[in-house]
C-alpha cells in the first residue's frame, strides 16, 4: 500500500480482493458435488432469479439464498467453514493479504465487508486477524434456512451504510480510512474514504481508479512505509 499516514480503519472486500475467486459460487458447486444440494433445490434457486428480475437488478444476485433451503444449518456451516479453510490455503492473494497484515501491524483496524456467507468470510477474517467481519448471515426460522438474510447484506451502497456506522462507533471520519476493493460495486466505499486501492479491478472500476488517482495493484505487495 502506498506510503503515508497509517489509516485508522481499512475496509477490505473479500471475493476478488483477498480471494482470487467467488467464494459462494464455489460453495454452491461444492454442495452440488457432494449431493448436499439436490437438483430440485438448484432449480428452485435459479427460478427465483427469473421470478424476481427487478430485485436482482436492484440488490444484485446475492440476495438469493434459496439454495440453502432444505439443507440443515449445521451441515451448511460445516461445509462452508471447510471451504473457507481451503480458500485460505489455495486462493488467498498472498500479496493483498501481506499488505493487510502490514497495515494491521502498523495499527490499522481491519474490517472485512463481504456479501459472501459469514461462515466463509469469518474463516478468512480469522486468518488475517481481522478486527471485524461483516458478511451475509442466512436467516434461520424454526431450525431451517428461510432463503433470506437476517441483516443488511454488505454489497454496493449497503457497504457505505455499514462503513458510516463503524466510523461513528470508532469516532473517526472517512478521510482517516482506506477502502480496498476489486469491483464496480465497491465504488461506494472507495469514493468516500480518504484513500483507496483497486485490486485487479474490473473495467469500470479501473477507469474510476485512474481518474481518481487511486493505487491499482495486481500481483504485488504494496508496502505501507
Amino acid at each position: 500500500m502506498n506510503g503515508g499516514t497509517v489509516p485508522k480503519i481499512c475496509f477490505v472486500d473479500l471475493d476478488g480482493t483477498l480471494l482470487s475467486v467467488s467464494s459462494e459460487k464455489l460453495f454452491l458447486k461444492r454442495l452440488l458435488r457432494k449431493r448436499i444440494l439436490s437438483p430440485h433445490g438448484l432449480l428452485r434457486f435459479l427460478l427465483s432469479y427469473a421470478l424476481h428480475p427487478l430485485r436482482t437488478l436492484r440488490e444484485g444476485k446475492g440476495w438469493n439464498r434459496t439454495y440453502l433451503v432444505n439443507i440443515s444449518p449445521e451441515t451448511a456451516e460445516a461445509e462452508a467453514r471447510k471451504l473457507g479453510e481451503e480458500l485460505v490455503r489455495k486462493k488467498l492473494y498472498s500479496w493483498t493479504a501481506a499488505s493487510i497484515r502490514e497495515l494491521s501491524g502498523a495499527g490499522s483496524k481491519i474490517v472485512i465487508l463481504s456479501a459472501s456467507l459469514e461462515y466463509i468470510a469469518g474463516v478468512v477474517g480469522k486468518e488475517l486477524s481481522a478486527d471485524l467481519v461483516f458478511a451475509s448471515i442466512p436467516e434461520i426460522i424454526n431450525g431451517r434456512f428461510s432463503g433470506n438474510l437476517t441483516e443488511l447484506r454488505p454489497w454496493g451502497k449497503n457497504k457505505a451504510i455499514l462503513m458510516k456506522q463503524i466510523c461513528e462507533k470508532e469516532g473517526t471520519n472517512f478521510e482517516n480510512c482506506i477502502a480496498v476493493g476489486d469491483s464496480w460495486a465497491d465504488r461506494f466505499i472507495m469514493k468516500q474514504c480518504g484513500s483507496a486501492i483497486a485490486v485487479c479491478p474490473d473495467g469500470r472500476l479501473r477507469k474510476l481508479a485512474e481518474s481518481k488517482g487511486w493505487k491499482i495493484i495486481k500481483g504485488s505487495h504494496i508496502r505501507w512505509a
